[in-house]
């Protein structure tokens, strides 16, 4: 539709219009804004019935239509994001990192390739499951175990249901779409696609049935930790605690200064795995795609971490050392434009707006096109073509509002300095330990989609490095 109708255009969903931009000047309005009073696009989408069916129109962050709720949920996530948090990730990410290397050592030695996405799901969940929530998913354990390697067998994780949890909420992610697209008279009476919304509607009462009582347990041991002893500091902990008296910084969003609701808590850890899950993972299976083509990047990588740690048999890793990590995020950068998981983001505005002369209608969804921005050559030259440098040599160059993985202004990711060091800490951790190179023919990585573009059938071989 870009290639036929460029930057600017409509199109119809029904009868329900649709608009679509991918001109900087244009996404400079309704990405421009920094701060709430002087944004008009607020909303992520335009009024949806099924996004209420699926709890999630006036609770947390993401497509919540309550502003005063919005906020309140944002600045407690945010709050949780600080240094101290990140800090605590790249240990955490760590040790989540050496014990699925360790596995990959004994697929090395059984002449095994590795599925790079089914692992790296397996990451994402471990990862976030355990900085959420404490509790340890252990699916790359589920997933090693699977392989029926002969006298090679692991523990399982401590999360019962975790691995059904992890899938139920890629079902949950997978039903957005479904419920934004479908009317709700089709849905429940329409063969065939009132099972679907069935199943929908199941897995989402799954899923809070499940959050419920892993919010449940976490209050119950709060409670029965002594005021004498620290408490762990993961994210669930510190949704509970915030504004009360185990709190020590306290916070307020407007006339609000209280501890969040149990049902708050439930809705913004349900995003953390909504929004964790999928995005990070599926840009390191992408990113190791393009590394395992690209054998002299891999090599400057490896480089740069030398250059800044000095050794490459167990750097120590630290917040303050990333900031140095420049082709590291440059990598990142290009493989975040070369195939964003993501490729469109909805805004909707509080009231009308002009664009060009046309009068876009209050709540009226407007699509940012991030995979038409990144791929013109206006914008970046030889789009095609796997290439960091661009953003180390370019980057001054780049124009505003055409590269913005992580959105801008007031809805901006509030989880993308947790997803940065994430990615930065397995970049390191990867070329530290192994070499690897690919079979595949193909120039681009395959994907299903499913509301994101998941990537599929990335096998890379690897050699653990010597010295």
């Amino acid at each position: 539709m870009h290639e036929k109708y460029g930057d600017f255009y409509e199109f119809y969903m029904g009868s329900t219009q649709n608009i679509v931009i991918s001109r900087p000047d244009l996404a400079e309005k309704v990405w421009g804004p920094v701060s709430l009073k002087n944004t008009k696009f607020i909303y992520r989408t335009s009024y949806c019935e099924g996004i209420n069916e699926i709890d999630i129109g006036t609770k947390g962050i993401v497509f919540n239509r309550d502003l005063e709720s919005w906020a309140l949920n944002r600045r407690f996530l945010n709050s949780i994001l600080a240094p101290s948090f990140l800090r605590e990730s790249i240990n955490l990410s760590n040790k989540v990192i050496d014990q699925l290397f360790e596995y990959w050592k004994i697929i090395e030695k059984e002449g095994m390739q590795i599925d790079v996405c089914e692992w790296l799901i397996t990451l994402g969940a471990d990862i976030v499951s355990t900085t959420a929530t404490g509790k340890s998913m252990a699916a790359a354990t589920k997933l090693f175990n699977s392989l029926n390697i002969e006298n090679k067998k692991s523990l399982q994780g401590i999360w019962e249901n975790g691995v059904k949890f992890c899938q139920s909420i890629h079902l949950y992610t997978e039903s957005v779409a479904f419920m934004m697209l479908i009317p709700g008279t089709f849905r429940r009476n329409f063969p065939f696609i009132n099972s679907i919304n069935k199943k929908y509607l199941d897995n989402r009462d799954w899923v809070n049935e499940e959050l419920d009582r892993m919010v449940s347990e976490k209050q119950k041991e709060i409670e029965n930790t002594p005021f004498s002893q620290p408490l762990e500091p993961n994210i669930l902990t510190l949704l509970l605690t915030t504004n009360t008296e185990r709190d020590l910084d306290k916070i307020s969003v407007g006339k609000f200064e209280r501890p969040l609701t149990k049902d708050e808590v439930i809705s913004i850890i349900r995003e953390v795995f909504t929004g964790g899950l999928d995005t990070t993972s599926n840009t390191l299976s992408y990113m190791i795609f393009y590394l395992a083509k690209h054998r002299d990047v891999y090599l400057k990588i490896r480089q740069e971490v030398l250059d800044v740690y000095g050794t490459l048999n167990n750097p120590v890793l630290t917040l303050e050392s990333y900031g140095k990590l420049k082709y590291i995020e440059a990598v990142i950068y290009e493989s975040l434009r070369i195939f964003p998981t993501i490729s469109n983001i909805p805004r909707a505005a509080t009231e009308d707006i002009e664009f060009d002369g046309f009068t876009i209608k209050a709540d009226t969804t407007v699509h940012t096109d991030f995979f038409a921005s990144s791929y013109n050559p206006k914008y970046f030259k030889d789009p095609e073509t796997f290439n960091p440098d661009r953003f180390l040599t370019d980057k001054e160059s780049l124009i505003k509002y055409v590269f913005m993985p992580f959105g801008n202004g007031v809805r901006v990711c509030p989880g993308r300095a947790w997803a940065i060091v994430q990615m930065k800490t397995f970049l390191v951790k990867l070329v530290c330990t192994f070499d690897i190179d690919s079979n595949d023919k193909n120039d681009t990585p395959k994907y299903a989609y499913h509301s994101v573009k998941r990537p599929v059938d990335i096998f890379i071989n690897v050699k653990t490095r010597n010295g």
